[in-house]
């Protein structure tokens, strides 16, 4: 059950169908060894902050972004699957590194054409990373359409 305002909101970063994290065909998300949360099947590669925070860490390759949330909380956006080959190839980041955002400012743009194109899975998974999840009480997800920026797709309880 999604409790409408029960915890912290983390919004959709991009437009598209969200899933739960279990349900991506990679079994490193699938199985949560990275963290847990959701996927978007995106629709746009406008790729926006779900929390307020710190930008943590920016992958080599473009298409990884963690967002340290003020309550220390982490926050990993991981663009597409296996996308890592691409070697930055199809990603124009809008951050770097220590760059404090605010919910809904662009931190990258994906090129979904490219990777189409090229046969890659555009499902990005967003999880709350694994080193994070010992200060999360309780984790609510929401699955369906959202709007980047806007649509809360998860919500979390921490321990303090």
């Amino acid at each position: 059950m999604f409790f409408k305002d029960k915890g912290v909101a983390v919004v959709a970063p991009l437009s598209g169908h969200v899933v739960a994290i279990g349900d991506v065909d990679e079994p490193i998300f699938a199985g949560k060894v990275i963290g847990d949360g959701v996927a978007i099947l995106p629709a746009s590669g406008e790729v926006v902050a779900p929390i307020a925070g710190t930008i943590s860490f920016i992958g080599e390759q473009k298409h990884t972004y963690g967002i340290k949330g003020f309550d220390g909380i982490e926050i990993l956006i991981h663009l597409g699957i296996d996308t890592v080959k691409l070697a930055g190839e199809g990603f124009t980041p809008h951050v770097k590194v220590g760059d404090r955002v605010e919910v809904g400012a662009p931190i990258c743009t994906m090129d979904l054409d490219l990777l189409r194109k090229k046969q890659f899975n555009l499902t990005t998974p967003v999880v709350i990373t694994s080193a994070s999840m010992d200060q999360v009480k309780r984790l609510t997800l929401r699955t369906g359409q959202a709007a980047a920026g806007e649509t809360v797709c998860m919500r979390y309880i921490g321990v303090k």
